[in-house]
């Protein structure tokens, strides 16, 4: 495969430091995130001689870590593989169902394609991929427009899924069902108006037992049981992964969850955040999240945090704590803050205050309304009459937690310098700026 990357340091001024980025060349949706015997494998739409949307190539990056990424040669090369190598999903074939394995590596089976599902595998750990069948087409959509595969593992029916968007009678997601990822059956559909584009289905724990998510590239989201063959949503009304205008080419776009990870029962979710360009490359990755269920008054929520595995990249640390801050000593306490590369945790009494926030001395705040109870526009209720906020402050990235993940949004701007406002008199419990290292050797 092809190496089609000028050098770089990664050091443009908006680039991310530790959010991932393409060595060069165009970046989109997240395909195919897996891991294999110590290796975390991202792998994504690219088009590696153009800073805007072009023929679509797979690009693929990995990391021991989920943290520190290393470039790879291009994995799906239009060149090479047939067919619209669009977005799609990839597992590992531990058990060798499909017969594919021919040497000490278990075979990594990705899908991929248009208006049909092609299947291209690798037999040396994800570097390299052939085609399978020449390139047939092993799922067949009855729709005019199909794409976007995502493959799951099933271990209460005890056989494959595939979850793939299509237009037929409006936006949805078919399901199949296979014993040996090669041969595929129609299973049902699910038809809902919000469900366009980049499928993902995936289990979490929740209270004792398991339910299934299922959202779509907007990050719109239900939650229901799927009996091996049909999704059953517990409400027909979708809520939002990430709580921003999520739209293809905004902060938040078409988000995978890993395969095949070493812990069981973990979810770690990237996207897409299109908003950023340099001189060589344009847009980049979110931070990777933990996602899990969460018990709320009107159902179970997803709430998503930052991987603990960003630890590693914490150089220095400051800590305040205790402090009765009006709006003249709030501007003051964070004046020599001079990082464009950290994490921010605050801990803050929302009562007895209209307003507070943070100004990344550009256009943007991050701000919670105490009376509207919500952290810019999402609702955000104090627990137990605090409120927890949590920033990644990277250069061209931002991404605001609320409440251990309540509220998680992204946003791609330019972030330079950091100041607290407050709107009356706050009592803050503690804050700790992290300043973090960058990922990039």
């Amino acid at each position: 495969m092809s190496f089609p990357y000028p050098a770089t340091d990664y050091q443009e001024d908006n680039r991310g430091q530790f959010h991932f980025s393409s060595r060069g060349g165009w970046m989109n949706d997240v395909n195919a995130p897996l891991y294999y015997r110590g290796v975390y494998h991202l792998y994504y739409q690219h088009a590696p001689n153009s800073l805007v949307w072009d023929t679509m190539h797979w690009g693929h990056a990995t990391s021991t870590d989920l943290v520190h990424w290393q470039q790879k040669p291009i994995a799906l090369d239009p060149g090479v593989h047939p067919g619209d190598l669009w977005s799609g999903g990839g597992v590992v074939d531990t058990g060798n169902v499909a017969g594919l394995k021919s040497g000490d590596d278990d075979p990594i089976v990705v899908f991929s394609g248009t208006n049909g599902v092609q299947i291209f595998y690798s037999l040396d750990g994800g570097n390299t991929f052939k085609t399978f069948a020449d390139g047939k087409k092993v799922v067949k959509p009855n729709a005019r427009t199909s794409r976007d595969p995502k493959v799951f593992w099933d271990p209460v029916a005890m056989h494959w899924g595939m979850v793939v968007w299509s237009d037929e009678g409006g936006n949805g997601a078919d399901f199949y069902t296979s014993e040996n990822l090669l041969d595929w059956t129609f299973g049902s559909r699910y038809q809902a108006d919000w469900l366009f584009e980049c499928p993902d289905m995936v289990r979490m724990p929740f209270e004792g037992g398991y339910k299934w998510v299922l959202s779509a590239g907007s990050g719109e989201y239900v939650v229901g049981d799927f009996d091996g063959t049909t999704f059953h949503p517990l409400s027909r009304t979708q809520q939002k992964l990430n709580q921003t205008d999520t739209h293809a080419g905004g902060g938040y776009y078409a988000a995978l969850t890993f395969a095949n990870l070493p812990v069981k029962d973990r979810v770690v979710s990237m996207a897409w955040q299109g908003e950023n360009q340099g001189t060589i490359w344009t847009g980049n990755a979110t931070f990777p999240v933990d996602q899990r269920l969460k018990r709320t008054p009107d159902g179970p929520r997803v709430v998503s945090t930052p991987i603990p595995e960003i630890a590693t990249l914490r150089t220095s640390t400051r800590t305040w704590q205790d402090r009765t801050l009006d709006s003249a000593s709030a501007k003051q306490l964070l004046e020599d803050v001079k990082a464009d590369t950290y994490e921010l945790e605050a801990t803050i009494d929302g009562q007895n205050v209209q307003r507070f926030g943070f100004r990344l001395k550009t256009d943007r705040q991050v701000v919670y309304d105490a009376e509207a109870q919500a952290l810019d526009g999402a609702a955000l209720k104090p627990q137990q009459g605090k409120v927890r906020l949590r920033l990644l402050v990277d250069r061209g990235q931002l991404e605001v937690f609320g409440n251990d993940g309540e509220v998680y949004q992204s946003y791609n701007l330019h972030c330079d310098g950091l100041e607290l406002f407050v709107d009356g008199t706050l009592k803050l419990e503690s804050l700790t700026l992290h300043e973090l290292s960058s990922i990039w050797g």
